[in-house]
């Protein structure tokens, strides 16, 4: 009668600790780009490009990220298109093609725990190579 008793115990004690096991993988498992789908973000300061000076914007849309010029921080520019980034959490990468040159914009994101800012690094722009290597900071709009 004990053995078969410990091994309901056991058998109970197992399956409770599998269930919340099960339970907080949702809670722990990182999530990726579409936890910031909505938001747009502008920089911090102005940069030099083509047509003078100007402001980053990145918006998140469809969990695909397209970043662009603005020559102020109020006025969001129109986005023509949105590239798929690689990553999760807060740590992302992307890569675009630059008229017709493969991979000719490249570079990484990293956004804040809360989401509140993301911080843009391009290794390689073809377009504005002036900015490679820069942390460019952007705010939550």
């Amino acid at each position: 009668m004990n053995k078969k008793l410990l091994t309901i115990f056991l058998s109970l004690f197992l399956v409770g600790i599998l269930s919340i096991s099960c339970s907080n993988e949702d809670k722990t498992a990182p999530k990726g780009i579409e936890q910031y789908n909505g938001n747009s973000y502008v920089s911090v300061e102005s940069y030099t490009v083509p047509q003078g000076t100007g402001y980053l914007w990145v918006s998140v849309k469809d969990s695909k990220v397209r970043m662009n010029a603005s020559s102020d921080q109020t006025s969001e520019p129109s986005y023509q298109g949105y590239m798929d980034v690689t990553g999760s959490g807060t740590d992302y990468s992307f890569s675009t093609d630059y008229y017709g040159q493969p991979n000719g914009i490249e570079g990484t994101l990293k956004f804040a725990p809360d989401g509140s800012t993301v911080t843009v690094n391009y290794s390689k722009n073809l377009e504005m190579p002036s900015i490679e290597g820069q942390d460019i900071v952007c705010n939550k709009r």
